[in-house]
């Protein structure tokens, strides 16, 4: 396995020997390759940022957490910071926990994931996990479809090609110009998997993931690599029959496109995957909110009824919130929740008014205006951590009627307990103590 290095969101990163106390020391090829990612990434996906310390020139993470490989055999593992005496194990299982609920990632196993978080990064982590899916679709037997073929054989077999047979067998009146379909494993599903395959063989593995990768490489000998990748996968039809296929081919296009966001798309030289936080947390909270809530209650997502102001006929800015609590019957805003990744103390001495920015105060004045008419609940939701593990106790008011609720949600807790609910809210608005739902 190349050499990993695992930092944390907004960590220090240095070249060797010119870096102060406290920056993680690269390689000065890996630190000039990273440099020139931090200038060349899109505005607003910068997950480094170059700086300066003490007449130092640094790199810093920004809140992205992933990992990325560079084209040296180095790999970057950035994880999420939530809280202060963390370990690269309990980081690496929380960010798990969190990319299982996203769109697109339900199909890692948390399980075997949670315990592989032990031992390797995340970068092993995924590729043992598609490796593992391959295995287990091979046991169930590879797909074959009817490939379109032309050959002058011996034979007669599917259309004869007319013109052809006379241009070209005029003399070999024994052959035949034919057009037929042939029942092969040459199907554009297969085709993917094994160019995934041999992508990642150019990566420097585990010895375990490197012997069973070319194990499985040898038993896609006889399918070629796919020839143009973005067709194949637009032809892509998971039909009835192939519903083993679904997992590998996920895990297949993510790295066939380089494991990218839009920050890196166009680097082929390195395979990443790279998160925004604040999205990342954002989704958990979304897919894993209507357990903590009693099932009269629904969570309708980045509503958007609402804007700030009206400027003759037309609505200006927009009013998003996270999420927006309604009854079902009969439908009524309940409360507006907002998600923020962002670290904070319950202790106001240590941080000035807990560490809550100014700014998301004004924001969800607007949202209870708005959605609540001025009457109601609110909720801030951070993540929780050693120094946030219970609600602020007093809540903050707008007005008499209009409270604001700063919580924190326990990433890996189990369903139904993640939301920290305040003493005095209401047991209608709250799950009952034993977990279930009220």
């Amino acid at each position: 396995m190349g050499e990993v290095i695992s930092v944390f969101e907004y960590d220090l990163l240095g070249s060797e020997n010119s870096a102060p106390v406290g920056a993680k020391h690269l390689n000065p090829e890996v630190f000039a390759y990273l440099e020139e990612l931090s200038l060349t990434s899109i505005q607003g996906n910068q997950f480094l940022k170059l700086t300066s310390r003490s007449g130092f020139k640094l790199l810093q993470v920004q809140n992205y957490a992933g990992m990325l490989s560079t084209p040296h055999g180095f790999q970057l593992e950035i994880l999420p910071k939530v809280g202060k005496n963390l370990t690269t194990e309990s980081a690496r299982e929380t960010f798990i926990t969190m990319l299982s609920h996203l769109p697109g990632f339900r199909h890692i196993q948390t399980q075997q994931a949670t315990l592989q978080a032990q031992r390797m990064p995340l970068l092993e982590i995924f590729i043992s996990q598609f490796l593992q899916s391959v295995s287990q679709l091979l046991k169930q037997g590879l797909r074959s479809d009817y490939v379109s073929e032309q050959g002058n054989l011996p034979f007669m077999k599917g259309k004869l090609m007319l013109s052809a047979q006379l241009r070209h067998n005029a003399v070999n009146r024994h052959k035949f110009r034919v057009d037929y379909d042939e029942y092969m494993p040459d199907c554009a599903a297969n085709r993917l998997l094994h160019s995934a395959l041999d992508k990642l063989l150019s990566l420097k593995l585990s010895s375990e993931n490197q012997r069973w990768l070319y194990e499985l490489c040898f038993a896609f000998d006889g399918i070629p690599l796919s020839r143009d990748i973005e067709s194949d996968i637009n032809s892509l039809r998971i039909e009835r029959g192939m519903a083993h296929y679904s997992e590998p081919i996920t895990w297949a296009q993510l790295i066939l496109r380089g494991m990218s966001p839009s920050a890196l798309q166009g680097n082929t030289k390195a395979i990443s995957l790279l998160f925004p936080m604040e999205a990342v947390f954002e989704s958990f909270v979304t897919q894993t909110l209507p357990h903590e809530l009693p099932p009269h209650l629904k969570v309708i997502p980045q509503a958007a009824t609402y804007s700030l102001v009206k400027h003759g006929l037309n609505d200006c800015f927009k009013l998003r919130p996270d999420l927006l609590i309604q009854s079902r019957q009969p439908v009524q805003a309940k409360m507006v929740m907002d998600t923020k990744w962002k670290l904070v103390d319950n202790n106001p001495q240590k941080k000035s008014l807990y560490g809550l920015a100014q700014s998301d105060f004004y924001q969800m004045f607007a949202y209870g205006q708005k959605y609540l008419d001025g009457t109601g609940e609110m909720y801030l939701i951070y993540p929780a951590h050693d120094d946030f593990n219970q609600p602020i106790q007093q809540h903050f008011a707008f007005s008499n009627t209009l409270k604001l609720w700063v919580v924190p949600y326990q990433i890996t807790a189990k369903r139904g307990e993640r939301m920290m609910w305040p003493r005095d809210v209401s047991c209608t608005m709250r799950p009952k103590p034993d977990g279930m739902l009220g």
